[in-house]
């Protein structure tokens, strides 16, 4: 029956294996089509990302190209007048299919005087516009940046208006914008490319990219000829095109150029990863059907010593207890001797009920430490204190070796684990009458214990088997020295929990020493 339990827990674990592999195969399916998605997500969000920087150059140039190709012309040619003209004179001023150009840029012109501060305007500029400019012209001219031909943005009567002007030495002279025929100079900004050269080596022309621009009522004012999607809509804030939208798309056939790694890579070298991991994996489910008989003899080992480790001081407190109950006892001392030892026992008994709970604790991964700021040296004499009784029993000696206070953000429960199984190892392993040595530094950055016993040692080849969880010297198992195999592992554990190590050395006296060492 135990064979049939032992191979259906086999096939068990091999049908698990099996499983995981399963799984990870198709979680690896399932990956490559998330990346496939992702790619295509990215590949869009970088055409959307092009199609941004088109249209902020595209605003760029053409209002570029409106300051210094068209309005500063025009208001070269005004400033050699005596009085603003309107438009029609403006037109007249101008010569060339380039200056007829110029000329429909203009709405209203003024000039303003700076010697007497008065503000002439073309006939036919309404008296909202011409109130405005009388309030607001002097205060932009006066100001520092006033020779920058920045634009004098307003809205009046509900809708928005755009200035330019240019200040010279006895006057400055200005125009208002009709950013209606603005047309020309988007055709201007895209005789050349909109995106950087130095993208698909300057392989991506405007005939890729679509461009649509309405004002601030909808209205279309330019448009290109092709028909790409998305649209991507950016609003003009400032600017002599305020209130203005931009439409840009970039034609889906320079996505992959667009796309840094071009497309994805073929998922044939990943799959064959899988089946080799698959293989591996079958592999680990050989191999763990030998290592399960093992941990099953190491585990019932580990039983049968707790089982031993709690009935020995079990018997005692009962045999104790049955003298005191029968008044067996013939003298006083017989008395505090018997309750003594039941005193000795019952904290031996708590001890390994203890470790027992914090190792089974860390067999389930809900070992936890909660560090806050504690006396570590007064806790390590407390516990020492705790201990001496059982250490008395085999007539051991403990020394302390320590500041009078050692400050520290530690587990303080933890700690006092640590000490309890280290100085029970030490009792348990060493001679009686030896004398057991309990250091504790620290040097600001660490707090250190150490401790020495006089017993035997463990060889170097045997340091780091130790610490595993149910292993024993094989000296102590033929000595038939009660003990489970968990103690050094609840210690490493509960050290590495607090960020520290755990290390075996010799001790000056020829036995082991066991240092702890836990960050402050």
């Amino acid at each position: 029956m135990l064979d049939l339990d032992r191979g259906g827990a086999r096939a068990t674990f091999t049908a698990a294996l099996l499983g995981a592999a399963f799984l990870l195969t198709l979680f690896l399916a399932v990956r490559a089509q998330v990346a496939s998605t992702y790619h295509r997500a990215t590949a869009e969000k970088v055409v959307r990302d092009w199609s941004l920087v088109a249209a902020d150059e595209l605003l760029r140039r053409t209002e570029s190209y409106i300051n210094y190709n068209g309005t500063y012309p025009v208001l070269q040619a005004i400033s050699a007048e005596r009085y603003p003209p309107d438009r029609a004179r403006v037109a007249a001023l101008l010569s060339g299919e380039e200056g007829q150009r110029n000329a429909r840029l203009v709405v209203h012109s003024f000039r303003y005087t700076l010697a007497d501060g008065r503000v002439e305007v073309s006939p036919g500029t309404p008296d909202a516009i011409r109130t405005w400019l009388v309030q607001h012209v002097p205060g932009a001219v006066a100001a520092p940046s006033s020779g920058d031909r920045k634009p004098l943005l307003a809205t009046i009567d509900g809708r928005e208006h755009a200035f330019v002007y240019l200040v010279g030495q006895r006057s400055a002279v200005g125009m208002e914008v009709d950013r209606n025929a603005i047309a020309p100079f988007v055709s201007l900004a895209l005789t050349r490319p909109l995106l950087p050269k130095s993208l698909a080596e300057g392989r991506i022309a405007n005939d890729a990219i679509q461009v649509r621009i309405a004002d601030e009522g909808g209205h279309e004012l330019f448009r290109t000829g092709g028909a790409f999607t998305p649209l991507i809509t950016r609003r003009v804030d400032s600017g002599l095109l305020r209130g203005f939208t931009v439409e840009t798309a970039v034609a889906a056939r320079v996505a992959p150029m667009l796309v840094i790694g071009g497309v994805p890579r073929s998922p044939l070298a990943l799959y064959g990863g899988i089946l080799a991991l698959t293989a591996l994996l079958l592999v680990t489910a050989a191999l763990q059907v030998r290592k399960e008989r093992a941990l099953a003899r190491m585990r019932a080992e580990f039983v049968a010593s707790v089982s031993h480790e709690l009935r020995t001081p079990l018997t005692q407190i009962r045999m104790f207890a049955e003298t005191l109950l029968l008044d067996r006892v013939r003298s006083d001392d017989e008395r505090k001797r018997a309750l003594a030892v039941i005193d000795q026992e019952t904290r031996r008994l708590s001890n390994v009920v203890e470790n027992v709970l914090q190792f089974s604790r860390g067999e389930r991964g809900t070992l936890r430490i909660a560090p806050h700021p504690c006396d570590v040296a007064a806790a390590v004499r407390e516990t020492i204190e705790l201990f001496a009784p059982i250490a008395a029993g085999r007539n051991v000696r403990i020394t302390f070796d320590a500041e009078e206070s050692i400050e520290a953000n530690v587990d303080e429960g933890a700690v006092r684990q640590i000490v309890l199984n280290l100085l029970d190892n030490a009792v348990k392993y060493g001679p009686e009458g030896q004398e057991v040595v309990v250091r504790l530094e620290c040097d600001g950055a660490a707090v250190r214990i150490a401790v020495d016993d006089e017993g035997p040692g463990i060889p170097p080849r045997d340091r780091r088997r130790v610490w595993s969880r149910y292993y024993r010297l094989g000296r102590e198992t033929d000595r038939a020295i009660a003990g489970a195999g968990i103690g050094l592992s609840v210690v490493r554990e509960l050290a590495a929990l607090h960020g520290g190590r755990a290390r075996i050395e010799s001790a000056p006296r020829g036995g082991a020493r066991v240092v702890v060492e836990i960050p402050a």
